[in-house]
């Protein structure tokens, strides 16, 4: 049977990775004025053999185009000729990404092309293992029928693939790869958002794999290389044909002796062996003359949009359809910052609140601020963290130079922000402040009351002596929420469609609430009881008095609460706990391969000490109980647990001093619940879904089963009980077992375990090796049976910050 292949020719981006994040931005220029040289010499050859090119995210656009406009048109022109593809995707993200932050990203690309009247189907994800749930109803929102993803399973497993499935230039390449091990095979289906948008993905291989097989150079480069490198490559398109001879009729043939069923394939090159590469002209000469001696396999130049309409020709309604989430195995990099993953969430939280603001506002000067913020939130987002050496050469100057550069992103999204609301608080006409006392002001939320945080800023700020108060002079108590930082919580009613004011004046009176005598180790209120283990600053009880029943699993090998440190002491280091052992447990190592994995230990896990000495503390908004720990391997911590009386809220924070650590390490937080036959589920792109489970609503087979990204909540449903749990600053959760290294992709049931996981070293590459300094992490469990519903719940328990004095 006759097999044509149509090729793509695009460049992965990373903005960082191979080079510093400016220097890439200005090889892509580079880059889009010879795809444009490369375009016009072509455009009159043989439709096969006509350069063509993928925009394979708008963001490459956005940059060409801002630095170039004399060549607008020319670009147009391009476009609708069918040379270049402008495809949805303004970058590659990490899963940590909210619903509404990828439906404005998208609508970049939207405006862009209903603009110029240029056609937009398809949106493409290369690299990264998955993607909020949310995306596919965001496409379909847009009218965007394809997706196609080119995933990289470094350190992953393959979705809807055999066990130890592996990418075929792993078997050509790899020393440790059984030859007859399983590859991945591409294939089609639907896939179904939570509010039933629907799109048509295409799984395809690896995004390079037409330079493993030859038609793009497969000359590989060392990763340390300048914006040069391609200089190296000497090979010329006759060299190219004589490799593709070869090695592209042998992948066509195992490709679909393991059941490749399409006679036309999807075949991505780059213009060379790397991410970031510059557009190549050899690929063209290559198919000319493979097209000119061969019948069996006809190779054709192609646009992805065009390869799809091809396959949506055919019968796509026996397609299988999954509506389910795609949990993204790289999401443990979210580990890796601790600190700036935490203040990139509550950027997040923030954006549309202060966006409402600025809209009432109506100032040019805040929507620029507020735009400013989303563009670098959408940078700190993006899946590059750092460079290639973090790992290879830890001391490069590149890893700090990237590193920081990455920092940045963070930081200037929060500051942005900071300034969008300043400029719109004073702005906005509907806005008045007191006329003698400082004035705080506050997102409404349309549900009755919220956790709100603040700082003092100028003003002078003594929670024993001043309280907020609204213009019928009713009074609400403040608590200091970090004594260190000067930052305050209240709980404040947030039912207003708009903002709301208070102002600071003196306590009339006693407004602080105490609750009932108990031991130094418990803490009570007409909501939560709970009672803590000095010796370990977890828990032995927590009962929620509504449901009358204990939370904690005392059975359990960790207390809930407690913090849990693991290094691998393996002599492979991170080795022991990626590739090599993710191929040995799945069967697809060699017997050399399984040689190399010396028997012993691979974890060593620590707890911290904690002084038995516990402050006890009954406050106006939360009592407490505090104690201090440390360890050789963690550092300092200091454990907080409260119990809220405005709002039937029970909170852990935990305020971590961390320490450097030269072996892979990671940090877990244990929480182990009472479980008898529990649901669980994690929300991810605003819609829950119950992971282990390959059923409607629970996740793509193959997908990560190790960890998870939460957006805002998991919900734990027992006996017609629930219980939302909130990570409020690290998202990332592990299941069943604290247990790094496992890999199996078969379909599971929670046994009641969930642990945070708010540090992860444990990358080869990309990630930073190890981290310093101040980290504070919170987590908040309620009954959401006690309101509306679960979002009312959800809203009124995550941190609301004030938009500032005034």
């Amino acid at each position: 049977m006759t097999i044509t292949i149509s090729v793509i020719h695009s460049a992965h981006t990373d903005i960082g990775y191979t080079h510093p994040q400016e220097q890439i931005a200005r090889m892509y220029i580079d880059h889009y004025d010879r795809v444009l040289d490369l375009c016009k010499r072509t455009e009159r050859k043989p439709e096969s053999e006509r350069f063509r090119w993928i925009c394979e995210t708008f963001w490459q656009v956005e940059n060409y185009l801002s630095n170039r406009p004399d060549r607008l048109d020319e670009f147009l022109h391009f476009v609708r000729a069918g040379q270049i593809e402008v495809t949805a995707s303004y970058l590659h993200f990490v899963d940590m990404i909210d619903t509404d932050a990828y439906r404005r990203s998208i609508k970049i690309a939207v405006n862009f092309c209903q603009k110029h009247d240029i056609p937009l189907k398809t949106a493409m994800h290369c690299d990264i293992n998955g993607w909020p749930w949310s995306v596919a109803d965001i496409l379909a929102e847009y009218n965007i029928p394809y997706f196609c993803s080119q995933i990289h399973i470094d350190n992953a497993t393959d979705p809807l693939g055999q066990r130890g499935s592996v990418h075929y230039h792993w078997v050509v390449e790899s020393e440790y790869i059984r030859s007859d091990a399983s590859i991945r095979v591409p294939q089609a289906f639907w896939w179904v958002g939570p509010n039933n948008g629907r799109v048509l993905h295409w799984l395809n291989e690896h995004y390079l794999l037409g330079n493993v097989l030859g038609i793009s150079s497969p000359q590989p480069f060392g990763a340390d290389k300048t914006r040069y490198f391609y200089e190296t490559d000497h090979l010329s398109s006759d060299d190219l044909y004589e490799i593709a001879s070869r090695e592209l009729p042998r992948y066509v043939e195992r490709v679909r002796n393991a059941g490749y069923k399409y006679d036309n394939m999807l075949l991505s090159t780059g213009g060379y062996y790397t991410d970031n590469a510059r557009p190549d002209d050899r690929w063209l000469d290559v198919i000319a003359k493979w097209n000119e001696n061969h019948d069996e396999i006809r190779i054709r130049t192609s646009t992805l949009s065009e390869w799809f309409d091809i396959l949506a020709n055919q019968n796509t309604d026996d397609l299988p359809s999954y509506q389910v989430a795609w949990p993204d195995h790289w999401a443990h990099g979210l580990g890796s910052s601790t600190a700036h993953i935490a203040q990139a969430r509550r950027t997040q939280r923030r954006r549309s609140d202060i966006e409402a603001l600025v809209n009432i506002a109506n100032s040019d000067t805040a929507s620029e601020f507020l735009n400013l913020a989303f563009q670098q939130e959408i940078l700190s987002l993006e899946h590059t963290f750092g460079a290639w050496s973090t790992s290879g050469r830890p001391e490069d100057t590149l890893n700090h130079f990237q590193q920081i550069a990455k920092d940045l992103t963070y930081h200037r999204a929060e500051l942005y922000l900071d300034e969008a609301a300043g400029v719109a608080l004073r702005s906005a006409a509907n806005i008045t402040a007191h006329k003698e006392k400082p004035t705080l002001v506050i997102p409404g939320r349309n549900h009755k009351q919220a956790l709100i945080n603040f700082d003092a800023r100028d003003q002078k700020v003594d929670p024993e002596h001043h309280v907020l108060a609204d213009a019928a002079n009713n009074s609400y108590a403040i608590q200091y929420d970090d004594v260190r930082t000067g930052r305050f919580v209240s709980v404040l009613p947030t039912d207003s469609h708009n903002q709301a004011t208070y102002y600071l004046t003196e306590k009339p009176v006693d407004t602080s609430i105490h609750t009932g005598d108990s031991p130094d180790t418990q803490l009570s209120n007409e909501n939560w009881s709970l009672e803590i283990d000095p010796a370990t600053g977890g828990l032995v009880n927590l009962t929620e008095a509504n449901q009358g029943r204990n939370w904690v699993d005392t059975t359990a090998s960790y207390q809930f609460g407690q913090i849990i440190h693991e290094q691998v002491v393996h002599p492979l280091k991170y080795h022991a706990v990626g590739n090599l052992k993710r191929l040995i447990e799945l069967g697809s190592a060699t017997e050399e391969s399984r040689d190399l994995f010396e028997k012993g230990p691979v974890f060593e896990h620590s707890q911290a000490k904690f002084n038995p000495q516990i402050h006890k503390n009954l406050g106006a908004v939360y009592d407490s109980l505090m104690l201090q720990g440390q360890s050789e391997q963690l550092g300092r911590l200091a454990y907080t647990w409260r119990i809220y009386h405005q709002l039937p809220v029970v909170e852990l924070v935990i305020d971590w001093h961390k320490i450097w650590n030269d072996l892979p390490e990671a940090v877990y937080i244990a929480f182990p619940f009472a479980t008898k036959a529990a649901r669980l589920e994690f929300e991810t792109g605003g819609e829950f879904f119950e992971p282990g489970s390959h059923k409607e609503k629970g996740q793509l087979p193959g997908t990560s089963s190790r960890y998870y990204t939460i957006h805002r909540a998991a919900k734990i449903s027992d006996d017609e009980q629930k219980l939302l749990w909130l990570p409020v600053d690290a998202p990332l959760v592990m299941t069943n077992d604290i247990n790094y290294s496992y890999w199996e992709i078969d379909p599971w049931k929670w046994n009641g375990l969930l642990a945070s996981m708010p540090v992860n070293h444990y990358w080869h590459t990309n990630f930073p090796t190890s981290q310093r300094g101040y980290i504070r992490l919170r987590y908040r469990l309620i009954n959401p049976d006690l309101f509306k519903d679960d979002e009312t719940a959800i809203q009124s328990v995550l941190p609301v910050d004030a938009y500032g004095w005034f």
